[in-house]
């Protein structure tokens, strides 16, 4: 038994004297009874020297008394929050901080002295005093939590959007009062926490997103209706903060008000729909002009032509016949070219009967005019949608198949159109030769894809996006993905 006490012995004094992190035994009156390696190297003081040394001597009067009030808690058996941070003077005079834990040394149910471990984290608070004055100095709202979840860091700016002065929310987990009625987790927590990017999305649905910068990070925008007056929309990134190690020690998250800007781009989108409805106005007056006044006249001419031709043929040259055959050829050739542009410009099958009989007349149109097999899929329940999003999603097929015909130099389309309770997704594809597209959506008007653009733009009119896949030689893919709202199935 003796044996194994001594190896057990033996051993404790190979990790006391080996350990990373600087370790003392000190009496109840602070005398230093034995040191390891680390804290030598920390202190400065040799093995020969701290013997004679008093834990006094290495500690101001600030630190002595935190130190005297550490040891009456333990001593009183109160709760202690370890580790706790205390300054050191070192031999040569200058001084070091460090994470400290304390804990006491009972032998025969009697308290003789106390164990200390400290970590010198000096570096750590220099780089940490740093970044206090970036974060207070910066004018980008911003807080910074740490591993914990306790905010270390609430920069003036934030104070300015939330109405929430630092020492209010400085070293609690209080973060979410500024965004939220109730506790829920910030994406800084969630950062800090590790959280996957399914279960980042569990809290931002669809309005997330990893970021392209910063490995770990992630960015939202989302409206809060408990900012200001009447609400606020916040573009938001919450980036991890990670020691030497790689180790997430907190999280800092940085917030930008965007309601201006949100408010600027429903502007917009309220103007362009007006634009829309006042381009497809004028396309249903002009359609309806060639289809009531010119198509009439034509067709009267026509009528007209053909009672020249039988009452007067015995009197009429030969030359004559074949010039009034002619001219009658051409009229009907026109009166169906008119027809045509009439169609194009709002197919009365659009108003009369909805958009999948709409698109289905435009994959025969397609196959019969131009010989490319295309054919019209519907997946789901037919929901019945609003007028103006048939029209636009009628327009982007339409400029889709137009490219297909005239660039695409493919043999067969396809037009899907999927339904779900809550969207409708469009997706044109075809076999052709496809084409590059620009690394930025926004390079499309210098190559002069414009009827791209407008794809673009329309889907964004109804609340929705847009996404083309091509490549060379390869297939081109257009999908629509528009969100419904209270629309009910047919």
């Amino acid at each position: 038994m003796k044996t194994k006490f001594e190896l057990a012995e033996q051993d404790y004094r190979y990790l006391f004297e080996n350990a990373g992190d600087a370790m003392w035994v000190h009496d109840m009156e602070g005398n230093f009874l034995d040191a390891n390696r680390a804290f030598e190297r920390l202190s400065g003081c040799t093995s020969e020297e701290w013997p004679h040394i008093n834990v006094a001597e290495s500690l101001s009067d600030e630190a002595l008394t935190l130190a005297r009030e550490v040891q009456r808690k333990l001593l009183g058996g109160e709760e202690l929050e370890q580790p706790y941070e205390q300054q050191l003077i070192l031999k040569d005079g200058t001084i070091r901080v460090v994470k400290m834990t304390t804990s006491p040394i009972i032998i025969n149910g009697e308290v003789k002295g106390f164990q200390n471990t400290v970590r010198d984290i000096t570096g750590e608070k220099s780089v940490e005093a740093m970044l206090s004055k970036i974060i207070n100095g910066s004018p980008i709202p911003c807080f910074v939590i740490n591993k914990r979840h306790k905010v270390s860091h609430w920069n003036v700016a934030i104070e300015s959007l939330s109405d929430i002065k630092n020492q209010e929310v400085i070293g609690t987990d209080e973060q979410w009062r500024a965004f939220y009625n109730e506790k829920r987790p910030t994406m800084a927590d969630l950062v800090v926490d590790g959280a996957s990017a399914d279960e980042i999305e569990a809290y931002y649905r669809g309005k997330c997103k990893k970021s392209r910068l910063i490995v770990g990070a992630y960015e939202a925008e989302d409206f809060f209706p408990d900012l200001g007056k009447h609400g606020k929309w916040l573009h938001f990134t919450a980036s991890p903060v990670k020691n030497e190690g790689e180790e997430i020690t907190g999280a800092i998250e940085t917030l930008q008000d965007v309601t201006e800007e949100k408010q600027l781009q429903e502007n917009m989108r309220f103007y362009g729909q007006l634009i829309t409805k006042a381009q497809e106005d004028e396309r249903k007056r002009i359609a309806r002009e060639l289809h009531d006044d010119v198509s009439s006249s034509l067709l009267l001419l026509i009528q007209r032509l053909d009672t020249i031709g039988p009452s007067s043929q015995s009197r009429q040259s030969r030359a004559l016949r074949e010039k009034l055959e002619d001219l009658r050829g051409r009229a009907v050739e026109t009166i169906e070219h008119v027809r045509r542009c009439a169609q194009d410009l709002r197919p009365r099958i659009l108003d009369d009967l909805g958009l999948i009989p709409a698109l289905e007349w435009m994959a025969e149109d397609l196959m019969k005019n131009y010989g490319i097999d295309t054919h019209v899929e519907v997946v789901g329940s037919e929901l019945k949608l609003p007028g103006d999003m048939q029209l636009l999603l009628f327009r982007i097929a339409q400029e889709a198949l137009s490219n297909v015909r005239r660039h695409a130099e493919a043999s067969t389309a396809v037009i899907k159109l999927g339904f779900t309770s809550n969207r409708v997704r469009m997706t044109i594809s075809d076999n052709g030769k496809g084409f590059k597209l620009p690394a930025q959506k926004e390079n499309l008007a210098s190559i002069g894809k414009l009827g791209i653009i407008g794809m673009y733009e329309r889907a964004r009119l109804i609340g929705g996006d847009l996404k083309i896949q091509s490549k060379l030689g390869e297939r081109t893919q257009v999908v629509a993905d528009i969100p419904l709202q209270g629309n009910q199935p047919i």
